[in-house]
């Protein structure tokens, strides 16, 4: 397998951890604009198979022939707020021939559905958000789905924390996190047919995920991207929500109220966007397996929830399926990585590598929840190392 990862930031680098286990794997190229952080990755893994190279995702050529020669490429560029990069190696994949897999889409995926014959007429693959939420979410979803006899409703819940002694975080951008458009203060829920929007940070709800070192979080209504994509891939669902929550989550709104608008401030004279600020103080994700080493961060926990009821045989049944990982569970199967990273960044090698091997056979572009997804489970069960927890509840009548 020749593969290319694009940004090599926590979830990237997680990416390339997980491939270079892969025995099938020839040639692994590293891309990022941050030349210095690409080479500080190269010099640390010292394997053979890294090819480094600088790249500036904004300028399209360069992504094309950065692409050139690839079976597979990986995009993991925090592009929540960047469409265009998204857009430019998702279209430079198609010129290329190359399969395409994103680990969380900023692009528009009205305009990526829209290639859905173009792909196909090159026997090409394109899956985009394949991470953990979405992702691993949509493919539990699948699962659990297929079965039941009808689907009723879906219930989407996440969580993540890092136990330390300094203000650290698992995931960025900032609106990402706290799961809300800042122009509207709305989230998003699809309800008997439509998509509807409710208030930001409502639907409060006290929740206890398997083995959180923290106990019970309060989850919010968040917007994500299984309200837009699981509803167009599981017939007869009639209710899809996503909830977040974080044991940090005070200090975030915070953050955010103070310092998340983009308009420009004047402070001492001097114009500043709020949000840079708050960009060029929080330490980037990427930094976190050197905190995890030295010992500043005392335990990590990322986790996703899906509960998924409906009819089986005429009997009410509600699949819970969970998937949970600690700091520990992370450092015994892919040692300098965090449990976050891990859930968002493997699950993409692991379909390239089915893809490569013939086991992934749709074309065409799609959400995860299009894939046949107990074959990528199970992979991601042996391969990886990630739990998965299933509990079936029935409900005579």
């Amino acid at each position: 397998m020749r593969l290319l990862v694009i940004g090599v930031g926590g979830q990237g680098e997680a990416s390339i951890l997980q491939a270079l286990k892969d025995p099938s794997l020839s040639k692994l190229k590293i891309a990022d604009i941050n030349e210095e952080r690409i080479k500080h990755l190269t010099v640390k893994l010292n394997n053979k198979k890294i090819e480094p190279t600088r790249l500036d995702a904004a300028h399209y050529d360069e992504v094309s022939n950065s692409i050139e020669g690839m079976d597979v490429v990986i995009n993991a560029i925090g592009a929540a707020g960047n469409p265009d990069l998204t857009h430019n190696v998702f279209n430079a994949a198609l010129k290329m021939g190359t399969h395409y897999i994103d680990v969380a889409t900023g692009g528009n995926k009205n305009m990526m559905n829209k290639q859905d014959k173009a792909w196909k007429d090159r026997n090409l693959t394109a899956i985009y958000s394949l991470g953990k939420t979405p992702g691993i979410t949509n493919l539990l979803a699948k699962y659990a789905s297929t079965q039941l006899d009808t689907v009723d409703t879906i219930r989407v819940l996440s969580t993540l924390d890092v136990i330390s002694d300094e203000f650290l975080l698992m995931w960025y951008p900032l609106w990402n996190v706290m799961g809300f458009d800042p122009k509207t203060e709305k989230t998003q829920i699809y309800e008997d047919g439509e998509w509807k929007k409710v208030p930001a940070l409502s639907g409060e709800e006290i929740y206890e995920f398997p083995g959180d070192p923290q106990g019970p979080v309060t989850l919010y209504l968040s917007n994500h991207g299984e309200v837009q994509t699981l509803p167009r891939y599981i017939q007869g669902v009639k209710y899809v929500e996503f909830k977040h929550g974080q044991h940090i989550f005070p200090a975030l709104k915070v953050l955010a109220e103070l310092f998340g608008s983009r308009k420009p401030i004047t402070v001492k004279g001097i114009q500043v966007v709020p949000a840079d600020v708050m960009e060029a103080v929080i330490p980037p994700v990427s930094i976190l397996p050197e905190k995890i080493a030295s010992g500043i961060v005392k335990d990590a926990y990322s986790c996703c929830v899906v509960e998924v009821k409906g009819k089986k045989r005429g009997v009410e049944t509600k699949y819970t399926l969970s998937s949970p990982m600690d700091q520990k569970a992370c450092q015994s199967h892919l040692p300098g990585s965090q449990p976050e990273s891990i859930m968002v960044g493997t699950p993409s090698v692991i379909a390239a590598s089915m893809l490569v091997e013939g086991k992934i056979k749709e074309r065409g572009v799609m959400s995860p929840e299009a894939l046949d997804a107990q074959p990528i489970l199970r992979r991601l069960i042996t391969d990886v190392g990630i739990e998965i927890r299933e509990k079936v509840e029935t409900t005579w009548k």
